[in-house]
């Protein structure tokens, strides 16, 4: 069980970094570089639109599908039989919500059309993420991993072709397409993989057993709604408030790319400490606190790297991406995003140690805040400051929300940053701050080269114990106690 466990978690994080950057730096960054920002902003603003309603889709299905399945394999037809229906109705929902929202948001009707193809690709993604929730109940986990990146190198293929050969006609539509076209041939395949577990003729439909699932899953459903709503919405308040919408939408998706890139990173690290926070908590481990000073190190402090290096060298590192389609209103969105990336990174902690904890209902009223916070700070900001305000609107929600679950962490868990830990973070960016101040009375050379900067990421991240060795050699160890345990 051990072997199979990490060697999956090793898969899985191979796959998504060889695959994942290459698709959203490179294929998406270069269609909005080929197309432009206004027409890029065009689709950005209808995808966001579509990401808002997304949890209408699944409503908490998935983890709850998993969470039954692997507690008793046999009851995978039974449950997927009933579920069946339910999905269906759900994508009918979610159809008329997404159109309804667009109705009221006043999109130009040429739109919808583009709007339809990116609905019949979320309700491909829900499907494929619906089968993939099946395998990881039945624990196969590589061929859940497999197929979580069998769209995305599918679009990569008929992407890069595209910009090998037909780079010309490229267009939204063409782009659009390629997803449909990815999307359903991975679906396709999910469906094979898992038609000898499943009996597709015992499909009933039973209310019951519907309402009892929606009412299970609702908490979570409930939070991931309120999630997307303060994460999602504000590139949809953009396109209302601002003056040329779709342009100030594309500026604003070009550090947002980045920002997606980089949490998708950060996504990966909270799943593999959700089960061991689990575990310790249940057992109610000392060594708790002890873990979570030293992922806090780990993340904060790579990502306090990650925003040293990015603030002086992201002009650089969007006109790689984006060529001449980047101006100085570019780099201060990405910048302020950045900021906004910090925030997160104590979400990833903090927030995934009070989801173990199972305190659904606080999680839900600090969401509930953070959609507040955006509505309002967007409404105030994007009127003067366009993109710039959405970005500075971004850091301001992800601020209050990051604030709120590291107090409520330590009021009801006791859990949070010591002062060492605190101390040997603070050090490691002044340490980069004055090495980079000593360094700007040298040559321009040195002063620009993001591989001098990384280095010095590096270097002082070792220094004070940012990269510890033996702290992630014991994480390593706890996440192996909690699959040990776990061991039938």
């Amino acid at each position: 069980m051990q072997k199979r466990f990490f060697s999956s978690l090793a898969l899985s994080l191979l796959l998504n970094l060889l695959i994942k950057p290459v698709s959203v730096l490179v294929i998406d960054a270069g269609v909005q570089r080929i197309i432009g920002n206004e027409a890029y902003g065009q689709y950005f603003i209808l995808l966001s639109l579509t990401l808002v309603f997304n949890i209408f889709l699944d409503l908490g299905i998935n983890n709850y599908t998993t969470r039954v399945i692997a507690q008793e394999e046999s009851a995978l037809n039974n449950h997927v039989s009933k579920v069946f229906y339910l999905r269906v109705l759900l994508c009918l929902l979610y159809l008329f919500l997404v159109l309804i929202a667009g109705w009221l948001i006043n999109i130009d009707k040429s739109q919808y059309d583009l709007l339809l193809f990116l609905i019949i690709n979320q309700c491909l993604i829900q499907t494929i993420a619906f089968i993939r929730s099946l395998f990881s109940g039945l624990h196969r986990f590589k061929t859940d991993t497999v197929i979580s990146v069998m769209d995305r190198a599918l679009l990569i293929v008929l992407m890069g072709t595209a910009f090998i050969f037909y780079q010309e006609h490229i267009t939204v539509y063409s782009f659009v397409f390629a997803q449909l076209v990815s999307y359903s041939l991975t679906a396709v395949l999910a469906i094979w993989l898992i038609r000898k577990h499943l009996n597709f003729k015992a499909f009933s439909f039973d209310p019951g057993y519907i309402r009892g699932v929606l009412i299970k899953s609702f908490p979570f459903a409930l939070l991931v709604l309120l999630m997307l709503i303060y994460n999602r919405s504000d590139v949809v308040i953009l396109k209302q408030l601002s003056t040329n919408g779709n342009y100030q939408a594309g500026i604003y998706a070009q550090g947002y790319r980045l920002l997606d890139a980089f949490y998708m990173l950060g996504m990966i690290f909270a799943g593999l400490l959700f089960p061991v926070f689990s575990r310790m908590l249940h057992q109610q481990n000392k060594e708790l606190n002890n873990l979570i000073q030293i992922v806090g190190k780990l993340l904060i402090g790579g990502v306090l790297g990650l925003l040293f290096v990015t603030y002086f060298n992201g002009a650089f590192l969007l006109k790689v991406i984006y060529g001449k389609q980047v101006n100085e209103n570019s780099v201060l969105v990405f910048n302020w995003l950045m900021v906004a990336f910090l925030a997160m990174s104590f979400n990833f902690i903090f927030g995934t140690l009070l989801t173990a904890g199972g305190f659904m209902k606080e999680l839900n009223i600090i969401a509930f805040i953070g959609v507040i916070c955006t509505v309002f700070a967007n409404g105030c900001l994007i009127p003067s400051f366009g993109a710039l305000g959405c970005a500075m609107a971004a850091v301001a929600t992800q601020t209050v929300v990051s604030v709120l679950l590291v107090v409520l962490a330590k009021k009801r868990l006791g859990a949070g940053l010591n002062i060492r830990a605190a101390l040997s973070i603070l050090g490691f960016f002044i340490a980069l701050l004055f090495c980079k101040w000593g360094l700007s009375f040298m040559t321009s050379l040195f002063n620009s080269s993001v591989i001098i900067d990384v280095l010095f990421v590096l270097v002082f991240a070792v220094i004070f114990s940012i990269i510890d060795i033996k702290s992630l050699k014991k994480i390593w160890q706890l996440n192996d106690t909690v699959v040990e345990i776990n061991e039938p």
